[in-house]
């Protein structure tokens, strides 16, 4: 299989190569892996290895029109298949691009495009049409460019490595290649993580956004609550200092109020249970 590491592509329809030498040895796009990196290694293989592929051939066969008849059984009335034609197009392109005897899949978005004669954007598409359907998934990858720190980007984005998570894929597709491929299909529950989505500057931004002002909202809720327990929490001499602070002419009011009155007044009531208006009321008055 033609080697496809030295591309520059991720599956983002504003693809870009966005590595900043500010940030040296970390990712171009979040969760990006290196090459070497173990996280990047999802290359398996779902059939019994041969010297001439042939049940590779045959797996790779049967699993696409598999999928053609799963998109058929899932469509809803009215409404378009959920995995079209271009999408069945950019799968057998993935699966002619595996290898027969490692499962190894990484190829440059304008290959996939090549293959099945659409162009990149529709591609991009396509393909997660296909990961939201579990059919595929991808890790993404960066490699070393060798240049010194100050010289320029360390790392740069390469193709992706895609794979099919045998676990994930919907239950009437697996119980089809059972039933098809029999002893020859070879069931590897192994855990693999694709990388997700490209994250979103704006969406990036929004969320954070978002966060801080939740955060300020309740931390002021948080900040009144606890003001709210500690007046409960003092005596009545504490809470009148709360209430009136330096101005001592009024404590001093109120304490005579206090004292004259014979009955639980409301002054009364409001030196147990002081309202946080009070000040505010006493300064509009000056």
């Amino acid at each position: 299989m033609k080697n496809q590491w030295l591309t520059s592509e991720t599956p983002n329809e504003n693809s870009q190569q966005t590595t900043s030498s500010k940030r040296a040895g970390e990712a171009t796009w979040r969760r990006s892996y290196d090459i070497q990196d173990p996280r990047a290694q999802v290359s398996t293989i779902y059939w019994e290895r041969t010297t001439k592929n042939e049940n590779a051939l045959r797996f790779f066969d049967t699993f696409s029109k598999t999928v053609t008849r799963y998109a058929s059984h899932i469509r809803e009335n009215g409404k378009q298949l959920p995995i079209s034609m271009n999408a069945r197009a950019v799968l057998d392109a993935l699966l002619g691009c595996m290898d027969g005897k490692t499962g190894r899949c990484d190829p440059s978005l304008d290959t996939i495009a090549k293959r099945c004669h659409l162009s990149r954007r529709t591609v991009v598409r396509q393909l997660h049409a296909l990961r939201d359907q579990n059919i595929i998934n991808w890790v993404r990858r960066t490699m070393k460019t060798g240049n010194a720190p100050g010289e320029g980007p360390r790392l740069q984005q390469t193709s992706n490595a895609y794979f099919i998570d045998m676990i994930k894929l919907p239950i009437e597709i697996v119980r089809t290649l059972r039933q098809k491929l029999g002893s020859k299909l070879r069931e590897v529950n192994k855990h693999m993580e694709g990388s997700g989505p490209v994250p979103s500057r704006m969406a990036t931004k929004a969320e954070r956004m978002v966060k801080v002002l939740t955060g300020s909202f309740s931390t002021g809720g948080r900040e009144e609550r606890a003001h709210r327990r500690a007046l409960a929490a003092d005596s009545a001499d504490d809470r009148l200092a709360r209430m009136y602070g330096d101005d001592l002419d009024a404590l001093r009011e109120h304490q005579e109020m206090l004292n004259t009155s014979s009955g639980p007044s409301a002054s009364a009531k409001l030196a147990l249970y002081p309202l946080s208006r009070t000040r505010r009321e006493k300064d509009r008055g000056r």
